[in-house]
């Protein structure tokens, strides 16, 4: 079984937990609407087998969550209540192993993409944990081995987006026809530059939120690869980013895990602050080194990975 915890946010708690956001000057601006969540339940791991460091979450298609558990190689799967379900993966190079994995991702067929950075690799399973096909990303003409730090499906076009930290580029990578497509960006801070790109998602209309911890930024991109726009920007105040490590698309807003802050903040998907996500009180909710970010759209559910404590925690979404 999973070892959870539930805990009802009151004030006191509230300001507790965010002290380390406050004093860093994220306070919501009085002009500035928050979005509003009650953090609910937390996930450690399986009962005498905890996470270490987890980085990053999906969700399946029958509401199932996947949470990758990097340091101890594999990915265990609960259901939306927290409840095992099932593990897969180990360490090791072979079909269905894995070394360090940071970035996972799920498509609508219910498979399963995990960036297996130790690996160099990409590798699919099915929802049941059966490795499926194992990809090695290319090597840069520069010689640098490929660092695969996450994964994002577009299911319209049959391709997937994958992170290269270490060569500060995106691969595209057809699905259908099993080859890659191309390669965007490279190093730098202008726009399709990339420096250590992270943690990646897409919304249903196909843009491509890349989160640049480095840049202190988002990036847009379209699906040709075409500049949207940037979301965030350096500092420490509302609406600033300073270690961005994690982004989700959800209908018209886009949520930001900020590792350094300890805050998620969410944005239009043109870039325009709304607010931190807070409690009932408007108070910002703090989290310790939250980097990846996942959303269950029908139950309105919130999943922050907080990797320096070794757990997920959920936040039901108002």
């Amino acid at each position: 079984m999973i070892t959870t915890g539930t805990v009802r946010l009151s004030l006191v708690l509230g300001v507790a937990a965010v002290a380390g956001a406050a004093s860093h000057g994220l306070q919501p601006r009085r002009d500035t609407p928050a979005v509003t969540g009650y953090r609910q339940a937390v996930i450690v791991g399986p009962v005498g087998a905890p996470f270490n460091m987890p980085s990053d979450a999906a969700l399946g298609r029958d509401g199932s969550l996947y949470i990758l558990d990097g340091v101890n190689h594999r990915v265990v799967v609960c259901d939306g209540e927290g409840r095992l379900q099932s593990q897969f993966g180990s360490r090791g190079d072979g079909p269905g192993q894995l070394a360090y994995p940071l970035g996972i991702a799920t498509d609508p067929n219910g498979n399963v993409y995990v960036a297996d950075s130790g690996n160099h690799r990409f590798q699919i399973f099915a929802a049941n944990g059966k490795p499926l096909d194992a990809v090695p990303l290319p090597v840069s003409v520069s010689g640098v081995l490929p660092d695969p730090t996450d994964v994002a499906v577009d299911p319209a076009r049959q391709r997937l987006y994958i992170t290269d930290n270490d060569n500060h580029v995106i691969h595209l990578y057809s699905l259908a026809e099993h080859r890659f497509e191309a390669v965007w960006g490279g190093p730098g801070r202008d726009q399709r530059q990339f420096r250590f790109p992270f943690l990646i998602d897409t919304s249903p209309d196909g843009y491509l939120f890349v989160a640049e911890p480095i840049n202190t930024r988002v990036q847009v991109l379209n699906r040709d690869g075409k500049f949207v726009g940037f979301i965030g920007g350096w500092g420490i105040k509302a609406g600033q980013l300073f270690r961005p490590k994690g982004v989700a698309a959800w209908g018209d807003r886009v949520f930001v895990t900020d590792s350094y802050l300890g805050n998620v903040q969410v944005f239009t998907l043109g870039g325009r602050f709304l607010g931190a996500l807070a409690d009932a009180t408007g108070t910002p909710i703090g989290f310790t080194t939250p980097t990846g970010i996942t959303i269950d759209n029908q139950r309105k559910r919130l999943y922050v990975v907080e990797l320096k404590v070794h757990r997920v925690c959920r936040v039901d979404l108002e």
